[in-house]
Order: C-alpha cells, then sequence, then structure tokens
C-alpha cells in the first residue's frame, strides 16, 4: 500500500467483504503477520495465501488458483 493507510478505526467499521490475496514467498511483507493484521481489523476478510509466489510476482504471475479464488469471491455467497 502507497500514501497514508487507513485509521484501524476506519477498517473496523468497513462493512463489506474484503479478499485479501497475499504472496507467500513475499520478502516485503510477512503473510502470516499481515493477514492475522487483516483478521483483527476488517471484519469481513476473506485471506488467502498463495504459495510459489513473491511479492512483486503476484499480478503478473497468476499463480495457480487465483482465477478461481478471485471468482468466487466475486461471485458471492452462493444460496
Amino acid at each position: 500500500m502507497t500514501g497514508p493507510r487507513p485509521a484501524p478505526d476506519a477498517l473496523r467499521g468497513l462493512d463489506v467483504p474484503v479478499l485479501l490475496l497475499l504472496a507467500g514467498n513475499s520478502r516485503t511483507h510477512d503473510p502470516t503477520r499481515v493477514a492475522a493484521r487483516a483478521r483483527e481489523l476488517l471484519p469481513r476478510v476473506e485471506v488467502a495465501v498463495l504459495p510459489d509466489v513473491s511479492h512483486h510476482a503476484l499480478p503478473q504471475a497468476a499463480p495457480p488458483g487465483l482465477g478461481r479464488r478471485l471468482s468466487e469471491f466475486l461471485a458471492g455467497p452462493g444460496d
């Protein structure tokens, strides 16, 4: 994330589903720590750690399962 980070209280008040995709081989962020913090702050977060991809390669690499995760999330809960 660049620029100012949202205030913790603003994140706690966010009442929309959030999909957080983390790179399992990131040298920029600790995915376990980021996931834990997101779960503390975002009431409706779904976290997925994508193994075998780095922080900078995540957007371009299209790791296995990425398309499925995005499609499932965007489709919303099943009836």
